[in-house]
């Protein structure tokens, strides 16, 4: 029996949400994703996690799941990112949030719910000024387009993303956001190759090209100061099948040596892609036989794949090579690859119309939103105005209530003097500071109005007549709270008080009759006591 002593319990130590969430998604890009999965748990787990540090938690849960392909955990996680957003009332994250969500939709064939995602997520992103959360948006939104094959779409986001403006610190984000430029290119100048063969040489399809194989060139000078083995191996193989064809001689080697190596990823530069473009050099230096050797393995691998676009490219490199070869029944094959290819690339084009008609039909409606809300609010103050009170108040008026409204009239006191003495605008900051003060201690449900010069309402639904005396209280403490500089920073101070009258519903008040009754009730709060801060 051993005497040796017990070796000391080692004590995990304690992560903070940021830190996961930046470790879980470096584990993603290390293809370790159940690991990620299960530190996002751990720490999702405890009960005092900010709020601010959930969306990010919930981010990199749903990319987790989405590289391990669990299309509904990935829409829940982005589910429970955008929630966490909307009460964060970041937009950034709520972009980001729709991208995760699309990009399931996209992989799961529900393409008219991904374009929608895809156009709120562009308008979340308008309304973005986290520069971190911009960048990540673009990406995002650049990778949904670019798996509907939307390159048009795809490459003015996939530009404008900041890799170095990144919300978790994910190391490896710069070259990722190289990689996805060189990929984006790349399937563009393959898929137009598909659909129109006689274009493979053409202009566009080399300057395609030319462009992809410039961003895989930076890829690898980014991995290889980052350090990282796997995202240098990615990137190299990236380089290597976007090389133009008149290096076809000095990549054979170089291609051949990266065929070989069975660890690559199906990324843009896996075995697959990879074999294709060593065919082509091979056929490209007179080596047809070794050439067709190889492009027949790459397809047979290709078909395992997740990614159909890599199929497609491998297959129809192998039908042009054995159509080229003179081989019985190639040019059949080849007629109906190419049909199909057609197919193909009007259905993006159907698409492509889709996601701009989605992106119009949500600008519009956020237009009509805004012209709604400004029908209906002050100009000066923000809170809603006159007409929102009497919209309210209809549809009050037209529905069986569960229990009494209450209304506040609240005037304030000695304004005119604020005026008077110290001007206009201060005075109109006196007003905006007073509005935000009322709404603040208002209820979120409740409606806050501007009735005129200086006078407020605040509509409260289902709110007894107790209650509205306790909100009243409230809201009088806090307008004699507020105090506005008469000229800059630091400079004295002015602020006003309140008189504030209050009705309730019931057997003998009818919803109506509100707006007189509580102006008559604050009325009388003026008249009835010296000071102007007292409530009836």
């Amino acid at each position: 029996m051993s005497t040796e002593p017990a070796a000391p319990a080692v004590t995990a130590m304690p992560v903070s949400p940021h830190e996961a969430a930046s470790r879980a998604l470096t584990l993603v890009q290390l293809g370790r994703s159940e690991e990620a999965i299960a530190i996002v748990e751990d720490v999702l787990g405890q009960s005092d996690i900010p709020l601010p540090d959930k969306p990010g938690l919930r981010y990199a849960a749903a990319v987790a799941h989405h590289s391990l392909g669990n299309h509904e955990q990935q829409i829940l996680a982005a589910d429970a990112c955008l929630a966490a957003a909307r009460r964060l009332e970041e937009p950034g994250w709520m972009a980001n949030a729709r991208c995760l969500r699309a990009m399931a939709e996209i992989r799961t064939d529900r393409v008219d719910a991904a374009l929608r995602d895809l156009a709120r997520a562009e308008y979340d992103l308008s309304q973005t000024t986290e520069r971190g959360l911009t960048s990540w948006a673009h990406n995002g939104l650049g990778y949904c387009y670019l798996e509907l094959r939307l390159y048009e779409l795809a490459i003015p986001h996939l530009e404008q993303a900041t890799p170095g403006d990144d919300p978790v610190d994910a190391p490896g984000a710069p070259v990722i956001h190289l990689l996805n430029l060189a990929e984006v290119y790349q399937r563009w100048a393959d898929e137009i190759e598909r659909a129109a063969p006689e274009e493979a040489d053409g202009e566009d399809v080399r300057r395609h090209r030319d462009t992809s194989n410039g961003y895989a060139r930076r890829a690898v000078g980014a991995a290889r100061k980052l350090g990282n083995p796997n995202l240098l191996a990615a990137a190299r193989a990236v380089e290597l099948v976007t090389r133009p064809p008149a290096l076809a001689d000095d990549s054979v080697e170089e291609l051949r040596s990266v065929w070989a190596d069975p660890s690559h990823t199906e990324h843009i530069g896996g075995r697959p892609t990879v074999g294709s473009a060593l065919a082509r050099a091979l056929w490209r230096t007179g080596r047809r036989d070794e050439a067709l050797e190889v492009a027949q393995e790459a397809a047979r691998m290709s078909e395992r794949t997740a990614d159909w676009q890599i199929t497609a490219n491998a297959r129809w490199l192998l039908t042009e090579m054995t159509h080229e070869s003179g081989i019985e029944g190639a040019a059949a094959g080849r007629d109906y690859g190419l049909t199909l290819s057609r197919v193909l690339w009007r259905q993006r084009l159907a698409t492509l119309h889709g996601a701009l008609s989605a992106r119009q039909v949500e600008t519009m409606q956020h237009e009509m939103d805004r012209a709604q809300q400004a029908a209906t609010s002050d100009p000066l103050t923000g809170v809603a105005n006159r007409r929102a009170l009497e919209a309210m108040l209809a549809a009050i008026g037209s529905t069986t209530q569960d229990g009494p409204t209450s209304m506040l009239l609240i005037d304030l006191d000695g304004f005119k003097r604020v005026n008077d003495e110290h001007g206009h605008h201060v005075g109109d900051e006196v007003l905006r500071a007073v509005a935000t003060a009322i709404a603040e201690t208002a209820r979120r449900e409740d409606l806050v109005v501007r009735f005129g010069g200086d006078e407020f309402v605040v509509v409260a639904a289902d709110t007894d007549a107790t209650s509205a005396s306790i909100l009243a209280e409230r809201v009088r403490i806090a307008v004699s709270d507020v105090r506005v500089p008469i000229d800059d920073e630091g400079s004295p101070t002015v602020g006003v008080t309140a008189s504030v009258g209050t009705r309730t519903t019931g057997p003998d008040l009818t919803v109506e009759d509100l707006v007189a009754a509580a102006d008559r009730a604050m009325y009388a709060v003026k008249q009835d006591r010296a000071a102007s801060d007292s409530i009836t």
